[in-house]
């Protein structure tokens, strides 16, 4: 599926988000850099050694934010490492909101600056592609659909200011919410 917001365009797929061929990933994780399960996970594995990524992202966290933890909005960028085989350069960590099953316009801001916080980081870098997951979808509950429908919005909203973002890609791990996720967007 692919939408265009002026020169944008946004596409959802079906893959691994690790392996996925965008000059940034951006990475789903807590407001620690933990990286203990879920995308977080995945990535710091794709990374290299997990103990290790987790040590550079908190390092990067204290460098680029001044503290130990982010807040909703706020973004730390770490080098992809093993991922670069794939056309990865950086992968761009950003905390969403957590939902537990529910879904409100306090959560529905606190994902939106996730999202608008790792846009703007990707044109900051100069980057062509970005590649995010469906960010508290996943652990953290967030319902699936709302997810979907405000990443579109998030994305046509930032079109209006970007100038290397020329890509951005929804990347789902699963056949069925790659399945989910068009329906949603052709309703």
């Amino acid at each position: 599926m692919e939408l265009r917001f002026d020169n944008l365009i946004f596409k959802v797929v079906q893959g691994d988000i690790t392996r996925f061929p965008a000059e940034a990933i951006v990475n789903a994780a807590n407001k620690y850099l933990e990286h203990g399960g879920g995308v977080a996970y995945a990535i710091a594995k794709a990374a290299g050694d997990v103990r290790e990524y987790i040590r550079i992202s908190k390092e990067a966290m204290k460098e680029q934010i001044g503290r130990d933890w982010i807040e909703h909005g706020e973004v730390v960028v770490t080098p992809a490492m093993k991922m670069e085989q794939y056309g990865i350069k950086y992968v761009i960590h950003t905390v969403g909101p957590y939902c537990g099953g529910r879904w409100d316009e306090d959560k529905k801001e606190k994902l939106k600056k996730a999202i608008l916080g790792a846009l703007k980081k990707a044109e900051e870098l100069g980057v062509r592609s970005i590649a995010f997951p469906a960010i508290s979808a996943g652990i953290y509950g967030c319902p699936f659909e709302e997810v979907v429908k405000t990443f579109v919005e998030m994305v046509k909203e930032f079109s209006e200011e970007a100038k290397s973002v020329k890509e951005v890609y929804l990347v789902l791990y699963s056949k069925k919410d790659y399945e989910r996720a068009l329906k949603t967007l052709t309703v």
